[in-house]
């Protein structure tokens, strides 16, 4: 099957902060994020969302945002994508994994449409605590 490393996540307490080093020390160019119409609970304004596209696509390349608690429990997940950060993989086929998820019992939260346009999301913690983001076409 198919994949590729689609985004990492990183928790930022100063998004604005983090954000100009990587855009004056890396040379990474900050983006305007674009939020689906079925948009959950995601901050947008630029001192906690931000996005350092890396030209693939809209969204795929660098995610800083500020942590914030109460985001899996807006959002009804059981895991918190804002907190500590995470790596998310793109896979061809969304529903074969979450199949195999539910086969071997392991813990996962699954959304439609609500981070970035035309894809869903599932996320999940590897064996070793590291969270994961899984997302395919919508």
């Amino acid at each position: 099957m198919g994949w590729s490393i689609h985004h990492v996540n990183l928790e930022a307490k100063d998004v604005r902060r983090a954000a100009a080093f990587y855009a004056t020390v890396l040379g990474m160019e900050e983006q305007a994020w674009r939020f689906p119409e079925s948009r959950g609970y995601l901050p947008g304004e630029p001192d906690k969302l931000a996005l350092l596209g890396d030209g693939r696509d809209g969204h795929s390349g660098l995610h800083l945002i500020k942590g914030d608690p109460d985001f899996a429990a807006r959002n009804g997940l059981a895991f918190n994508p804002s907190v500590g950060g995470h790596v998310a993989i793109r896979v061809d086929d969304l529903d074969a994994v979450i199949g195999r998820l539910r086969a071997a019992g392991i813990p996962h939260s699954v959304t439609g449409e609500f981070a970035i346009p035309g894809l869903r999301h599932v996320y999940l913690e590897d064996p070793e605590g590291n969270l994961l983001e899984l997302n395919g076409p919508v």
